[in-house]
C-alpha cells in the first residue's frame, strides 16, 4: 500500500511527466529506473500522472457535461486506438472520468483493477493532450497546473491516509 505521506512531487516527476506528453509511452521506458527507485518516487509519478488526468478532463467537461459526453469521450479513445481497444476497460473509463469530474459513480469504491485504470487514464490523457494541441508555453501551463492539482489532492489521499491507518 503506498504510503502518501510519503510522497512528494519533484522535478523529476514534472520531466518525466513533460517527456510522457510530448512523446508519449516510450519516452517512459529511458527514465523507468528513475523513477521506479522506491514506492514514493514511484507513486510520485503515478500521483502526478493523476493530476494530469483530472485537469485535462476537467477542462474538457468544464463547466457542464453529460454523462452522454462520457460516454463518447471513451468510444472515441477506443476508435482512435484501435490495435489497443482491448486494453480500455469502458466501465473503469468512464467511472475515471465522472470522478475526475466531481460527479455520482456508479460504482461504489472505484475499481480494483489498478492495470485497468492506468490503462485508461493513460489513453484519456493522451488522448485529451492531442486534442488540446498545445504549444510549448500551453504545454507548460498544463503541466504546472497539473502539479498544482497534484499538490492540493495529495493532502486529502494523506487524510484519508492516516485516517484509515488510525482506524
Amino acid at each position: 500500500m503506498t504510503n502518501f505521506l510519503d510522497i512528494q512531487i519533484t522535478e523529476e516527476n514534472v520531466l518525466a511527466l513533460r517527456s510522457f506528453l510530448l512523446e508519449g509511452p516510450e519516452a517512459w521506458i529511458p527514465l523507468k529506473d528513475e523513477i521506479q527507485v522506491n514506492d514514493e518516487t514511484a507513486a510520485g509519478y503515478m500521483s502526478l500522472l493523476y493530476g494530469a488526468f483530472c485537469v485535462a478532463v476537467r477542462r474538457r467537461f468544464s463547466p457542464t457535461y453529460t454523462g452522454s459526453q462520457i460516454v463518447r469521450l471513451v468510444a472515441d479513445v477506443r476508435a482512435k486506438a484501435p490495435e489497443e481497444t482491448g486494453l480500455i476497460n469502458v466501465p473503469v473509463a468512464e467511472e475515471m472520468l465522472r470522478a475526475a469530474v466531481g460527479a455520482p459513480t456508479l460504482q461504489a469504491g472505484g475499481t480494483d483493477d489498478l492495470r485497468a485504470a492506468l490503462y485508461a487514464e493513460v489513453f484519456i490523457l493522451l488522448y485529451l493532450v492531442g486534442e488540446m494541441d498545445f504549444d510549448r508555453a500551453g504545454l507548460e501551463q498544463f503541466i504546472e497546473e497539473a502539479a498544482a492539482y497534484t499538490e492540493q489532492w495529495l493532502p486529502t489521499q494523506r487524510a484519508e491516509a492516516s485516517s484509515s491507518v488510525s482506524s
